[in-house]
């Protein structure tokens, strides 16, 4: 089969190698569709904490049964592939944090993953992954998008966003999007969302975002207070790996206010100092989001089947296996939005 392999830190090359095998309690997929996430650019132009190399590197994956070697899928059933591979036996994933199990791997990280024709996934055994079927109303190239929801929607669980929230999404790239699209779900009264990028707080406008903000402007946050008169807002989400959480961010929310953390960072940014007085007069409290679980899956399939709300002009390019180094490029670049690779 031909695939992407990326060898070490800036060294990718599409090329023939072998297609996997469909072993027992297997199911092997004919890749449809492949999301190109930022954690795909940051592995190929400096590393990934996550990424064990070489490897086959995508996680936003959706495709068709191949072969089967399980009871559970059928030969043309069409499925989102989970990226996540579980023991399913540990007190995390028995409390349904999977995401947080010891033994977990990741395809496109620990496993060779979605930029190739085929992809084996294991469904039984001491490891194994998941796969969900796919909606008839989703096409394969909205499917890729289950992942980067599922993590939203991981995020704002444990942030609480709720009916009548006012939310200040930071970063309005594909996952901040996203993020606002998980909020108006949730039934968010009012949507925040500050970028630096001017295309990209244009094209948060039409729908996203109720106000778009630029926080390099002077009076950034006494104009957050002003737009909701005063009161601050009840949810902060980084949805950016440039913006980390400062004082002045605690001070726009309100008492018992929530903050996620997202995106991950790293150092100046990641390196954070601030009054804790704050988080406890106010009773502040602030989460982490890593990935999802295998059932946020699940939900986000059947949010983007239901949803009334757009979310295919999110994705803004399209390119083949062969020209994915293209597609790393724009998505680096930030000339657009979401690249989807076509299998």
């Amino acid at each position: 089969m031909k695939a992407a392999i990326l060898q070490e830190p800036g060294k990718l090359e599409v090329t023939e190698t072998k297609t996997p095998e469909c072993l027992d309690g297997h199911v092997l997929v004919k890749i449809k569709a492949c999301g190109i996430c930022t954690a795909d650019v940051k592995m190929l132009v400096k590393g990934h904490r996550a990424m064990v190399y070489p490897r086959i590197p995508g996680h936003e994956i959706s495709g068709i049964v191949s072969e089967s070697m399980t009871d559970q899928f059928r030969k043309g059933d069409r499925v989102q592939v989970g990226p996540g591979l579980r023991c399913c036996k540990c007190a995390r994933c028995l409390n349904g944090d999977d995401n947080q199990c010891g033994q977990r791997e990741i395809l496109g990280f620990t496993r060779d993953g979605g930029f190739a024709e085929y992809i084996s996934v294991p469904l039984e055994g001491d490891i194994v992954g998941a796969l969900n079927p796919i909606p008839d109303n989703v096409g394969f190239e909205k499917a890729t998008l289950a992942e980067p929801v599922a993590c939203s929607i991981n995020a704002q669980e444990k942030a609480g966003v709720d009916f009548g929230d006012t939310v200040l999404i930071t970063g309005a790239g594909p996952l901040g999007m996203l993020n606002s699209f998980v909020a108006r779900h949730n039934k968010a009264e009012m949507i925040l969302i500050s970028e630096t990028n001017a295309r990209r707080r244009k094209t948060v406008e039409t729908y996203y975002a109720d106000v778009v903000l630029n926080p390099m402007e002077d009076g950034f946050f006494s104009h957050v207070m002003d737009i909701t008169g005063g009161n601050g807002v009840d949810v902060i989400i980084f949805a950016c790996s440039q913006t980390g959480l400062n004082e002045s961010y605690l001070k726009i929310l309100k008492p018992g206010g929530k903050i996620s953390l997202f995106s991950g960072t790293s150092l100046p940014v990641s390196s954070v100092q601030f009054d804790q007085n704050i988080v406890h007069y106010n009773e502040i409290k602030i989460t982490g989001a890593y990935g999802c679980t295998v059932l946020q899956n699940r939900q986000a399939l059947g949010m983007i089947a239901d949803s009334i709300h757009p979310i295919e002009e999110i994705i803004t390019n399209r390119v083949k296996l062969d020209r994915l180094i293209e597609g790393f490029d724009y998505t680096e670049a930030k000339n657009g939005l979401k690249t989807i690779v076509e299998v």
